[in-house]
Formats: structure tokens, sequence, C-alpha cells
């Protein structure tokens, strides 16, 4: 759930992060409208911030950022230390306690890795929040000595995004500062240094691997095999798909792992994509840490509910297993889809 928030935060960071000019005559909705445009921002910087998760634990971090290279240092409250290079065709993480390097390759040498744009960033952002807060400009505060505006995001609905504060610079709309609430979990962030023209060394942008340290190289080129539903019904027994005649079957993909196998029905109607139909073994429901999901029933059986913009799913488990069914066409309704799900027949 902290990984979320922090997620959020980062994201509400990115989207503020687009806008660069004068902005303290426009109405936060402008605001938001100006973050979605074509803008320049920080190439080089250098800056050390601390970061509050609650329940006692704090982490202090240094970054560095140059032409898209960065490099950040974390040290946390219970002596977590973490170093973590990216070169622009690599990122390695160096767990330090543990003596672990985790290395993950891209395999495109021409197509550098880096972070999307601030505009891309800044629409997924405002594609998430603009039907549930209410923003707000609350004034000007000095922040790492340097000038921001305080902008505010509430909301009365439970979403993985709760109530937002952040401080952007004025000058460039980097978030100085950010407070994020969801469930009953907090998250502070605030820069303490910030230098906008370091000297940095390219030696920054290279990883030093210690003495007898493990190298664990990850796959970032995923793809998940597609099987045959004779498959599902090896691993899983008897489940509930649709069947409708209206309703075409794409591909069955495998998700799962050894350990839990797990399977994406893709269906579209009409020629367009319009669900995603998962099915695993019974999942147990944390109840802590609302995400906004709301309480339903569906096929007689007790299920949740959760809309985030444009993010929409149906969650019941059944027989022991668990289904998940995720609406990818925009116009389509709940109602819809619970009227399919009320038709949906066993295989075997």
């Amino acid at each position: 759930m902290k990984k979320l928030i922090c997620a959020g935060t980062l994201a509400m960071g990115l989207l503020l992060g687009a806008c660069s000019e004068e902005m303290s005559n426009l109405s936060p909705q402008e605001i938001l409208d100006q973050a979605v445009q074509e803008t320049t921002t920080l190439q080089t910087y250098y800056g050390e911030y601390v970061m509050d998760i609650g329940d006692g634990q704090s982490s202090t971090v240094k970054e560095w950022v140059k032409d898209g290279k960065r490099r950040v240092e974390l040290q946390g409250s219970d002596n977590e230390h973490i170093i973590t290079v990216n070169d622009g065709q690599k990122i390695m993480m160096l767990d330090v306690d543990k003596n672990i390097v985790n290395q993950f390759d891209f395999s495109d040498e021409s197509k550098p890795f880096v972070t999307p744009s601030l505009k891309e960033q800044a629409t997924m952002m405002l594609n998430m929040i603009e039907d549930t807060h209410d923003i707000k400009v609350a004034g000007e505060e000095k922040i790492a000595g340097r000038d921001t505006y305080h902008i505010v995001a509430t909301t009365e609905e439970k979403s993985l995004i709760g109530d937002l504060e952040v401080w952007v610079d004025k000058e460039n709309w980097m978030v100085l500062k950010s407070i994020t609430k969801s469930a009953d979990l907090e998250m502070v962030s605030e820069y303490k240094v910030i230098d906008l023209s370091p000297t940095l060394e390219d030696e920054l942008f290279v990883l030093d691997i210690p003495e007898g340290a493990v190298v664990e190289h990850q796959d970032t080129d995923i793809t998940f095999e597609q099987v045959e539903l004779e498959k599902v019904i090896e691993k899983l027994g008897t489940f509930l798909i649709f069947t409708d005649e209206d309703l075409t079957l794409e591909t069955i993909q495998d998700y799962g792992s050894e350990k839990r196998p797990e399977f994406a029905f893709n269906y579209s109607k009409d020629g367009s994509n319009w669900l995603v139909l998962s099915i695993l073994p019974k999942v147990q429901v944390d109840d802590e840490g609302s995400l906004g999901e709301e309480k339903i029933t569906v096929r007689n059986i007790e299920g949740e509910q959760i809309e985030m913009g444009n993010f929409r799913l149906i969650q019941w488990s059944e027989d022991n297993l668990t289904y998940n069914v995720m609406i990818e066409n925009p116009d389509t309704t709940f109602e819809e889809i619970y009227a399919y799900i009320e038709k949906m027949e066993l295989v075997q």
C-alpha cells in the first residue's frame, strides 16, 4: 500500500512538472490544461530530499540527474541502503547490505531507456484525477530556498490517489515538496538541498560493483505466452467463462508462475477490445487500506467493484477461484458487464 502512495505522489509531481511558464494569474484548471502542453524541463540537477512514509519509517535520498542519466542513493531508517544507476541503456540497483545487484538490460541499444515524457505522464495523471479531485492554488512558499506555488488537490471519494499537496518551483515547476494521503496512510517528501547547475562527472552514472557481489540479470522484455483453452483446464480444472455470441474470445494469455497459475481471457465486441477476464486460485482479500472498492453482489456472491478514472474492475471469488473482470471499453457500463457475468458458463 505504501508503495502505491509513493507512486501517486511521484505521478502528481510529474504532472505538475510539465508546466514551465509564469502561472500566478491562472486558475487551477488552466494550470492543469497547461500541464499537458509541450515544454522543456530540467536536464541536469542535484538534490537531497527526505521521505517519511509513517510508522517511524523514513528515508533520505540523494539524486544526480544529467541528460537522461540518473543516480539515486537511498538510506532508510531501518539501515536499508540502495544505490540505483540508470545510464540510459540499463538500470543497476545495488542492495548494499545484501551485496546483491539487480541489473535490468534493455535489448535495443539504439533506444536508450528513459522515463516517459512529462507530457505523457501529465496526460496519464490528469485522466486519473480530473473527475475525482478539487484542485486549488493555496498560496506561495519557500522550499529549499526557492519560491514555490502551493497546490492542493482534494477528493471526497475513496481512491488510489487520495488528497495531495504539492509545492512546485515557480521557475521550472519541479516538485520540491509533496504530501500524499490515502486511506489511513500519509507520505511526506521534501527537498532540503537543490542545485540546478551542478558539475556532474560521467563516472557518477557507472555503478561500482562491490567485491563478491551477486549480479542478477532481470528480464525486461516481458511477454506473456499465448495458450489454448486445454492448458487452462489442465491447470485450473473447472471454471467460468463468457460464452455469449456477441463476444469474441481473441486470445488467452498465461500470466502465472510455477507457484500460482493465472490466465487472462481477452474479449472483443463489434471489433473492439471490450474486457479482460483474469482467473486464478482464490486470493485472500486484505481489507486494510481501502483503494476505493465498493462492496457488491455478483452471482449471489459478495464481491468488489473498483472505479478510478478510466480503470474499472469487478472482482469476486467462487469455487476456490478468483475472477477479475477489467472493463476496457470506456462506453461500457458496469450494469452491462454484470448482465454478462450472470450468464457465464462452466468449462471443464
